[in-house]
């Protein structure tokens, strides 16, 4: 074991000094232990940094200059009918939400038109349930025959059917309705009466005529018998000759009175059915009267909620209203009594949404890496970014050519549109439109060593160039 030994002994330091050099030997027999690991942690650092360069990775940021504008339209409330101006309920600058009042206007007069069209509608309802009620009260059967005359023409009175909330608004106008109905059906009933009467003399006459015939008939026939068997007895001379010639007298008369009353029976039955139909016409004409009525108080009640609805409308219009949620910006009208004239401007509203839209300029030579869809963020010269932060947006769309501002400047114009309206976390602070910002359009990644290389780069590609 004494040559393992042997070939692991250190060597004295002086030792290894035979395979170098003199001037590196003196080197290191003066170097001091602590420079040796200081320039030996300086080179792990430079290796490390450089490795940490070459792989970490910073944002590509297109920076460009912009204020917030609104992502809508500027929305301007007019009023359709004017009027005088009742109350302001709000003044410039006031945020206000959809549906919120904004201004009133004196209804006085559209109110005194509504209930005044309201009155002549409730006039209306109440003649069309009278009138309807009428109609079914009054029934025409057209297959009744003429000996059912009775049958032809039911008459049954009906209740009227008065809304509940017509008979708690208008009682009196029921009641008026009421009795109309009660004396146009009590004037329907007497006339119907009375050519009742007619049928019933005609029916009477009729049934007179036909029991005369009848008579007549038997008559005649008693006397055909009786002159038949005088005959044969005057002609033996058992009877006298003047018998035989007062029964053929007798005989004739009879006869002649049948024919006439036989010839008077169509008569009498026409002026019978002629009753009828006069007693039907008096029913059909007041149908027909009454469904006339009918059909131009539908029309005017068709009419007059037409025009309930527009004055209901304009009762409504006049308490303005915001059609969005935004900041008031400007104010027409100002004065309470003013007039505000048919479709005037009253009120300019700037809407706010759930995002923003910011317009930025960005110099042409950084517009190359820029497209739609992109991610941003956007910083607001109001909020300090190092305390309230950003706010994430997305690149919308790039103008189609430079823009020249008064001074002459080109530059590209872009819209980015943020995902909130507001900044802030512990509170909610509000972003309006005017605001100014820088926006940082993220077009990509790049290493911190490509960075630090790329003025090198370029300085070498544009060196020794006139």
């Amino acid at each position: 074991m004494a040559w393992r030994d042997k070939s692991h002994a250190v060597l004295p330091r002086d030792e290894h000094l035979d395979y170098i050099d003199d001037k590196t030997a003196a080197l290191l027999l003066n170097a001091p232990k602590s420079a040796r690991i200081l320039l030996w942690t300086i080179a792990l650092f430079l290796i490390t940094a450089a490795i940490w360069a070459s792989q970490a990775q910073l944002d590509k940021v297109t920076v460009g200059q912009g204020k917030v504008i609104p992502s809508s339209q500027l929305q301007v409330v007019q009023n359709l009918e004017g009027g005088l101006v009742k109350e302001l309920l709000v003044k410039e600058g006031d945020t206000v939400v959809r549906g919120q009042r904004l201004i009133l206007i004196d209804d006085t007069l559209f109110r005194s038109d509504f209930r005044e069209r309201e009155q002549e509608l409730n006039g209306l309802r109440a003649d069309e349930i009278r009138i309807r009620a009428l109609l079914e009260s009054v029934q025409i059967n057209d297959t009744a025959a003429l000996e059912e005359w009775r049958d032809s023409i039911i008459l049954n009175r009906q209740p009227l059917q008065v809304p509940s909330d017509l008979a708690a608004a208008r009682p009196g106008l029921v009641n008026q309705a009421q009795a109309s109905y009660q004396e146009q059906l009590s004037n329907i009933q007497n006339q119907l009466y009375v050519t009742a009467q007619k049928i019933r003399q005609k029916e009477q006459e009729l049934i007179e005529l036909e029991s005369r015939i009848d008579n007549l008939e038997q008559s005649l026939a008693f006397a055909q018998e009786e002159l038949n068997i005088t005959r044969p007895l005057a002609e033996e001379g058992v009877v006298p000759q003047i018998d035989l010639i007062k029964l053929q007298r007798q005989l004739n008369d009879t006869q002649r009175e049948l024919s006439s009353a036989q010839l008077s029976l169509p008569s009498v039955v026409s002026s019978m059915r002629e009753a009828v139909f006069q007693r039907l016409d008096v029913a059909l004409t007041f149908r027909t009267e009454q469904q006339e009525t009918l059909n131009q108080v539908e029309q005017q009640i068709a009419s007059m909620t037409e025009g309930k609805v527009s004055l209901q409308d304009r009762v409504a219009r006049t308490v303005v209203t915001s059609p969005v949620d935004g900041t008031v910006k400007k104010l027409h009208v100002n004065t309470v009594g003013g007039v505000i004239q048919p479709g005037m401007d009253i009120i300019e509203i700037v809407p706010s949404e759930d995002n923003l839209l910011i317009e930025a300029k960005i110099a042409p030579q950084d517009i190359a890496f820029l497209r739609p869809g992109l991610e941003a963020v956007v910083k607001f010269s109001a909020y300090d970014f190092t305390v309230y932060g950003g706010l994430n947006g997305q690149l919308e769309t790039i103008s189609a050519d430079t823009i020249q501002d008064e001074e002459g400047n080109s530059f590209y114009l872009v819209k980015v549109r943020t995902e909130k309206n507001n900044i802030g976390d512990a509170e909610t602070l509000p972003i309006i439109p005017g605001m100014t910002a820088s926006v940082d359009i993220i077009t990509g990644k790049r290493s911190v060593l490509d960075y630090l290389i790329n003025p090198i780069v370029r300085a070498q590609n544009t060196a020794l160039r006139e």
